[in-house]
């Protein structure tokens, strides 16, 4: 998972270049989200990163986001239906 996200995340965790501190809810996304991806398909290339800035990501892992278990359940789903390509 990690040297997914060295390769494939130009600012790797972080929300944009230079960004020092990188939230939880947004590492717990990506990182599990990545690992889930991963499982189901080992040689994973994504055709686009380009989610990572959509509207629906940011909502997902705002500080306003909630860690409830649905909403924990969905920006994770969310990261791994986008590296396979489902959504």
């Amino acid at each position: 998972m990690l040297n997914f996200v060295e390769h494939y995340l130009p600012n790797g965790f972080s929300k944009k270049e230079g960004h020092v501190r990188t939230p939880r809810i947004r590492f717990e996304a990506i990182s599990v989200g990545v690992a889930l991806a991963l499982r189901e398909k080992s040689n994973l290339k994504p055709k686009s990163m380009n989610w990572l800035d959509s509207p629906e990501f940011k909502d997902y892992t705002t500080s306003d986001a909630s860690n409830s278990r649905p909403k924990v359940i969905r920006r994770i789903e969310y990261v791994r239906d986008q590296l396979l390509g489902k959504i």
